[in-house]
């Protein structure tokens, strides 16, 4: 955690901070990992449903001074500049923190219903939450996005006691660990990315979670799931529901729910009518911003 070693080395950091959108702080904690070696904090400065602010998210990376830090902040400024075509994103911010003031820095946690996401294990839980650990890193899923919010809002209505889950796709594995924490049994956590499924790991021991697996699996190529699952979350994208929809199919039984999202609401339609062609019949559909979520049943007989 950045406040121990911040602590341990009592010298001179470097702070680099940005402000961005809500739906687009993962790729930027994703860049600002790869070279700041994962010591990364996101702190939410306004809500990220109000409409009015658009900048209401600031992603900070921390490192130690050294006598010339001039390559890194280019490096970090190609990569916003990237960014900066795609969404609106504020100028990089640079401070110096001296390690001895550190524990006056406050990173806050982000709620979602009943559901508290801790940056860190010193975050003290919020009395009535259940509190799930997640340290921004290469791996996918802080919570900020609008499709983990709709997600979980989804795993809490349809998971039942002693369901099985499986997580496709799963980041940071913020959601098998949700469903875990809500009431499932046990959880398949599949990645294509080596850091997710370690970040997976990590952070189910974090939120002190029993039951949480993980693996490197390609959803396009193949499925290697021995157990039929009651729940399927797959919060992905569109091309990855249609190249990968046979291997998920295969791995269902009759009656299998399946909590899709991460799908353009310019684009459901398109992949509505993959799901009617495979038997898919949904039963809930939520949206937030420009997101679709979906609760599907498998009516294969």
């Amino acid at each position: 955690m950045v406040c121990s070693i911040l602590k341990k080395n009592s010298s001179i950091w470097v702070k680099y901070s940005v402000k961005v959108p809500a739906e687009f702080v993962e790729p930027v904690v994703r860049m600002f990992s790869k070279f700041l070696t994962n010591n990364v904090y996101v702190e939410q400065i306004g809500d990220p449903e109000d409409s009015s602010v658009e900048l209401n998210t600031l992603v900070s990376g921390f490192i130690l001074k050294k006598d010339d830090n001039s390559v890194l902040k280019s490096n970090l400024m190609s990569g916003l500049s990237l960014f900066s075509g795609v969404f609106n994103i504020s100028e990089i911010n640079t401070e110096e923190i001296n390690s001895d003031i550190w524990e006056k820095q406050r990173f806050e946690p982000i709620e979602i219903d009943n559901i508290q996401v801790l940056p860190s294990i010193n975050h003290k839980l919020k009395k009535g939450f259940l509190g799930i650990v997640i340290e921004p890193s290469m791996a996918f899923g802080t919570g900020h996005h609008p499709t983990t919010k709709m997600c979980i809002s989804l795993i809490k209505e349809f998971v039942k006691e002693d369901s099985k889950i499986l997580d496709l796709g799963c980041g940071s594995g913020i959601l098998g660990i949700a469903a875990i924490k809500l009431g499932a049994k046990n959880c398949l956590s599949l990645d294509i990315e080596d850091e997710s499924v370690k970040a997976t790991l990590k952070n189910s021991i974090d939120s002190q979670v029993d039951g949480i697996s993980s693996e490197k699996q390609d959803l396009i190529k193949s499925l290697d799931v021995n157990f039929k699952p009651d729940i399927i979350i797959a919060n992905l994208n569109s091309y990855l529901f249609k190249a990968g929809i046979e291997n998920i199919i295969n791995c269902m039984k009759q009656e299998t729910i399946m909590i899709a999202s991460g799908i353009l609401i310019e684009n459901y339609n398109e992949i509505k009518n993959i799901f009617v062609q495979n038997n898919l019949k949904e039963i809930k559909k939520m949206e937030n911003g420009d997101w679709t979520a979906v609760v599907l049943r498998n009516e294969s007989a």
